[in-house]
């Protein structure tokens, strides 16, 4: 696929180093994007730069809205005037990751749904979400409902208001409460929803960056 309009300079990326004294994951931004090459600010860990040398292979991985996207590429370069720089070869392609494995992040929005029984919709009962992916969501409530069952649910996301049916996948009673942990998946969710939900999760994730939490 095409990457040259999601380069693009000031974005932040993960630099993986796979194997060697320095293996490990490395945030740094982008500097300047060329037609074969890409620099990135050399990244910083507790003893100061890491000394990654020219020749080494690396993974670089970076976001936008509603994915993450990977590729793999050589140091060329080292530059260390004005700023410290790894200069990297620029593969034709890269990978999109992250888009239906659903990455999970903890949420914290208002939930209604109804049980859909033989003789139709239940009344609505409230809930409180625990965590969201593109594939489904963990809620908390008091009422209990049958795993396997069908729910007709109303998420409140910030994007918006989301309706959609979820099959039931797991119930659990949370200790010491009256409250069930139900984990549920999306059923017959449009594309175009699940996008919306893909965006909010990549928001709090990127929320959670800024603060350090992953």
């Amino acid at each position: 696929m095409s990457y040259k309009n999601k380069l693009l300079p000031g974005i932040t990326v993960e630099l993986t180093v796979p194997e060697g004294d320095y293996e490990g994951n490395y945030r740094t931004r982008i500097e300047e994007v060329g037609e074969r090459l890409l620099m990135v600010g050399a990244p910083f860990d507790k003893s100061g730069i890491v000394p990654l040398r020219e020749g080494m292979m690396v993974k670089l991985t970076f976001w936008d809205e509603v994915a993450a996207y990977s590729f793999e590429g050589r140091i060329m370069q080292r530059i260390a005037i004005p700023v410290p720089i790894f200069v990297l070869e620029l593969p034709q392609s890269i990978a999109k990751v992250q888009r239906r494995s659903f990455v999970r992040v903890p949420a914290f929005f208002p939930v209604a749904f109804r049980m859909v029984t033989k003789e139709g919709l239940s009344d609505l009962k409230k809930a409180v979400m625990l965590d969201l992916s593109g594939g489904g969501m963990r809620f908390t409530t008091e009422d209990y409902v049958e795993n396997k069952s069908l729910l007709y649910a109303q998420l409140s996301l910030p994007n918006g208001e989301l309706q959609t049916p979820v099959r039931v996948c797991r119930v659990e009673k949370v200790e010491d409460s009256k409250h069930y942990s139900i984990s549920v998946e999306f059923h017959d969710l449009p594309e175009r929803d699940r996008d919306r939900i893909v965006k909010c999760v990549f928001e709090i994730q990127r929320a959670m960056r800024k603060k350090g939490l992953v």
